[in-house]
């Protein structure tokens, strides 16, 4: 059995961002302070390829075949052998359809030594949202509620002919609030959503970084048969039992690890969380 020397392989590196919404703010910091990386953004990348927020672009793949390509992508521009990129998505809680949030994939592409490495973080905390548009006061209520403008802002118009148009970018209200009530005033059909590209938006931006720093815990936990990095949850055993009922629920109460090198397994109960809280029992909250 081949033996690695942990996570050495990935000290002084260069390691490509694969981003055109400044992504490297959260990203790169990590990486350098943690293994002493050298980060670099490549010139005229463009991820909205991959899809966008705003529907332009339809995403065709899930989250992660999204981010792999993206990384991948970004590899093939350049003379590089490492690679991180990153996607979110929006949806229910793996644990209660009623409880949306967001899901961010940082993934970490390593092509000299074969390593593929991925960090996730999911929230609660999310201001992805919208709202039709049929007065200035409506625009009011939707900008407070997302926090604009630091953050971002979209709106979509749709005229009487049913073509679409998409407004991005605004940059104070009183701007964004003279276009609205110019397109009100055109008999158009309008709606905002928040923006959710990272430069426009911190409270996703907060997220793509704490994905960054549980990529950062997968890749320093360490196989204990081979000592590769990236000893990783492959899967999560469901059934924590219920605070109140003691029946089991849908949360986590142990997880499989693996390694992608040496396929070594072990099971490890979930730390610090003993019992589910009712509010995620199907018995308790039906």
């Amino acid at each position: 059995m081949n033996k690695y020397t942990g996570v050495k392989i990935f000290k002084n590196r260069r390691v490509v961002i694969a981003t055109m919404h400044a992504k490297e703010k959260v990203i790169a910091p990590l990486l350098e302070d943690e293994f002493n990386m050298k980060c670099l953004v490549p010139k005229g990348f463009n991820t909205d390829q991959f899809g966008t927020f705003s529907g332009e672009i339809e995403r065709k793949s899930n989250p992660l075949e999204t981010v792999r390509a993206k990384a991948l992508a970004a590899l093939s521009d350049c003379n590089e052998t490492l690679v991180i990129a990153s996607e979110g998505s929006f949806g229910p809680h793996p644990e209660s359809p009623f409880v949306t949030g967001s899901e961010e994939l940082v993934i970490l592409i390593d092509i000299e030594n074969n390593f593929e490495i991925i960090g996730r973080f999911f929230t609660e905390k999310t201001n992805f949202n919208h709202q039709k548009i049929e007065a200035l006061f409506d625009l009011k209520e939707f900008t407070e509620r997302i926090g604009f403008p630091e953050h971002g802002i979209i709106v979509k118009v749709r005229n009487k002919a049913n073509s679409e148009i998409i407004h991005k970018d605004f940059k104070d209200f009183i701007s964004l609030q003279s276009q609205v009530l110019e397109f009100l005033t055109g008999g158009n059909t309008i709606s905002a959503e928040t923006d959710m590209r990272a430069m426009n938006n911190p409270t996703r931006m907060l997220a793509i970084g704490l994905a960054t720093k549980n990529l950062l815990i997968n890749i320093n936990s360490l196989c204990p048969e081979c000592n590769a990095p990236g000893f990783s949850i492959i899967e999560a055993m469901r059934g924590l039992r219920c605070q109140l009922c003691n029946l089991p629920t849908k949360g986590v109460k142990a997880y499989i690890f693996s390694c992608q090198k040496c396929a070594f397994t072990c099971e490890r109960k979930k730390e610090g969380i003993p019992f589910q809280d009712p509010t995620f029992c199907d018995y308790c909250n039906p």
